[in-house]
């Protein structure tokens, strides 16, 4: 099972979406989170932008990450948008974009959101996934291929390794002083 897969829900998937710029994926996006989390259109889209403005969330391939923080969610929330026609936004590799992930997180959440990220990234990382996520017919299409997606077994083990690491060197953080 992967880490996102809870999230998606036939409420939380819209395709064919008719967005031209960012501002207007921003929006649909936005409105979306409002009908399923009943999270506050204008809050979650400020968020959005106040992250796009940090740089650009777009990871190429014709895919991106919009993701935002906000202090009143307890758990992430996550919608998934296949726009009709490419957005033209900053994607490194100058493609436009039309399957959009996007993250809401808790405020204080450092760890977890990032295992999210982590997946979906590597989803997008592979050409048969977003090729059936472009092809797919409907919402149940998409869902039943993000149910089934399972990420490769060692993703996590390098971040879950540095993290272990950075626990023991806070625990041996304090060095024996010898008064020579």
């Amino acid at each position: 099972m992967n880490r996102f897969s809870s999230y998606i829900t036939l409420q939380t998937v819209r395709l064919d979406v008719s967005a031209a710029s960012r501002k207007r994926l921003f929006e649909e996006a936005s409105a979306l989170f409002e009908v399923a989390y009943g999270i506050s259109h204008s809050e979650v889209f400020d968020a959005l932008i106040a992250r796009e403005r940090l740089g650009s969330t777009c990871v190429g391939a014709g895919c991106a990450l919009p993701h935002g923080r906000l202090p009143e969610l307890e758990e992430p929330a996550l919608v998934f948008l296949r726009t009709a026609e490419p957005v033209s936004l900053d994607s490194p590799d100058g493609r436009g974009v039309r399957l959009f992930f996007c993250l809401l997180v808790p405020e204080n959440d450092e760890k977890d959101y990032l295992g999210v990220l982590r997946e979906i990234a590597c989803l997008l990382s592979q050409k048969p996934m977003r090729q059936a996520l472009l092809d797919a017919a409907d919402d149940v299409a998409v869902c039943e291929l993000l149910h089934a997606w399972e990420p490769p077994a060692d993703l996590h083990a390098s971040a879950e390794a540095a993290d272990a690491l950075s626990e023991n060197e806070d625990v041996n953080d304090e060095t024996p002083r010898t008064d020579d």
